[in-house]
């Protein structure tokens, strides 16, 4: 099993209440949080990138366990840092892979899922940039991790890139974990299959990429869905979170406190995208470096940063308040009109 890049071996460390979390690198975003719970059959919640389960093996390892002897693992969602390690794991271990119901017949093989995540990506930097030259580079850069994550996997005679769950899971699910039980409520925005798990009984919830220290990326150009991302948050706010254990990121010291921060911080940037639409048409590479400064656009997140403001174009183009000037396709420029 191949590392990818990384020189030292992460450590899981103890939270308390029997839950374990180790940080595992990728190379699109921030360390994944991979959580371990033991109370008599040691499970997983989410695997990480596929290149770097090798480094989950490791830390197991460390810690008296082997993917061997994880019994059931339990997915979030199906975005690449998360779940394209079960890509490789009947090769690793005989646990029970669980997932949303319809999740992974609506992937299918995950190289072409990776392709419509690409050119989703793409359509974002050619409607938001005018010069031709400038785009062609963004979305070069842009599929330099793809490319690495295909060859990986082309080169790799364990992948089986067809993503496969061997439970569907639902809202009001319960699965027995030991002598503890793991319930599941839906939380679709982020993407169209966002699940939450939570230790039924204790407050605990492993909110995925539901609530980080940032907005987290809703690529409405797939099945993201910024209106269905801010529900599913003023619902976890209404529920008694004892503890929220999220993706990336470290535990907040308030739970409570960070859901409303988070609500807050779209709010602001929702007035700020409609305030600016008010004034008149501008494009969402300007929109995305009026609100998130110059520096963004050489960024390697940049198309995330894209689509986050696309997000709101869409969510407001779903409600009748914006008008759409094309310009020279598929560049196009956006203005607030008032709904009829």
């Amino acid at each position: 099993m191949r590392i990818h890049s990384y020189d030292s071996i992460p450590e899981f460390e103890d939270l308390g209440e029997g839950i374990y979390r180790v940080k595992i690198p990728q190379p699109f975003y921030e360390d994944n949080n991979i959580y371990l719970i033991d109370s008599g059959e040691p499970i997983l919640i989410d695997t990480g990138y596929v290149q770097n389960l090798g480094l989950l093996q490791r830390a197991l390892r460390k810690l008296g366990y082997s993917l061997h002897s994880i019994q059931k693992i339990f997915y979030t969602h199906d975005h690449i840092d998360h779940i394209s390690a079960a890509l490789v794991m009947r090769s690793y271990s005989n646990a029970r892979l669980y997932g949303m119901v319809g999740m992974a017949n609506h992937v299918g093989d995950y190289r072409d899922h990776m392709r419509r995540f690409q050119r989703a990506n793409n359509r974002l930097i050619y409607k938001s940039q005018a010069d031709q030259e400038q785009r062609k580079s963004l979305a070069r850069k842009s599929e330099d991790s793809f490319i690495r994550f295909l060859d990986a996997v082309e080169m790799d005679h364990k992948v089986d890139p067809v993503l496969k769950m061997d439970v569907e899971l639902q809202e009001g699910d319960v699965i027995p974990i030991g002598e503890r039980e793991l319930g599941f409520i839906y939380t679709p925005g982020h993407n169209q299959w966002h699940l939450t798990p939570y230790l039924v009984g204790e407050g605990i919830y492993f909110t995925g990429d539901l609530v980080l220290q940032n907005v987290s990326a809703v690529y409405a150009e797939l099945d993201g869905n910024l209106g269905k991302y801010q529900e599913s948050l003023d619902r976890l706010l209404k529920l008694p979170i004892r503890r929220l254990l999220p993706a990336h990121f470290d535990e907040p010291a308030n739970p409570q406190r960070a859901i409303k921060l988070l609500i807050r911080t779209i709010g602001i940037l929702e007035r700020g995208v409609k305030n600016r639409l008010k004034e008149g048409f501008i494009d969402l590479r300007e929109l995305t470096i009026q609100a998130m400064g110059e520096k963004i656009e050489g960024r390697g997140h940049y198309a995330t940063a894209l689509a986050v403001m696309h997000s709101f174009i869409d969510k407001f183009n779903r409600e009748g308040c914006i008008e759409i000037k094309e310009m020279d396709p598929p560049y196009e420029q956006y203005r607030w009109k008032e709904p009829v």
